[in-house]
């Protein structure tokens, strides 16, 4: 029973950086198709340090840190038991037990600190606790941990944000890795 509350829980959908930089490296904007144990899990967006970065869904938020040392980030359980990370956060702005609405601020965009470009940008990611078992792909490296990702440019972009404008027009990925 509350296993099925995870899933009665609407699940609204906001990009969660405003204008951030359409972006993409490569093909594989999100991807299990290459990389092995540093396959790209997630997302990175684009856009100036101290950008607002808001929830793209409502949920609890289970985790948060805000060290002076930087790659702050934020863990939101949403809607069908999926974890949303929210990682290289200059500043965070929710704490742990907090529940926060589609569109609410969590924090702001900073520097990663441990790549070598050290391009301000926002890593998104979705896991979901469920297996989503028509997502394996046998034929993959990592094949099986595929269906413990959901992937967030597709999450983004299927889905109409709250203003009417197409998720992906705002929050297109980039390959670099986290």
């Amino acid at each position: 029973m509350i296993f099925m509350i995870g899933y009665w829980i609407p699940e609204d959908r906001h990009a969660p950086v405003e204008g951030g930089k359409l972006y993409d490296r490569s093909p594989t904007a999100y991807g299990y198709k290459i990389g092995g144990m540093n396959a790209q899990k997630g997302i990175n967006i684009f856009a100036n340090k101290g950008t607002p970065v808001v929830a793209s869904t409502s949920g609890l938020v289970l985790y948060s840190e805000n060290a002076p040392s930087g790659d702050n980030s934020v863990w939101v359980l949403g809607a069908k038991w999926r974890l949303h990370h929210y990682a290289n956060l200059d500043k965070v702005e929710v704490k742990p037990a907090n529940w926060v609405k589609t569109g609410e601020q969590i924090g702001t965009i900073g520097v990663p600190t441990n790549t070598a470009a050290r391009t301000p940008n926002l890593y998104y990611s979705i896991r979901s606790l469920p297996p989503q078992v028509s997502e394996w792909k046998p034929e993959q490296p990592l094949g099986l941990e595929q269906v413990f990702y959901v992937n967030p440019h597709q999450f983004l972009s299927d889905y109409q944000s709250d203003d009417g404008v197409k998720a992906s027009s705002e929050a297109e990925p980039a390959t670099t890795h986290k």
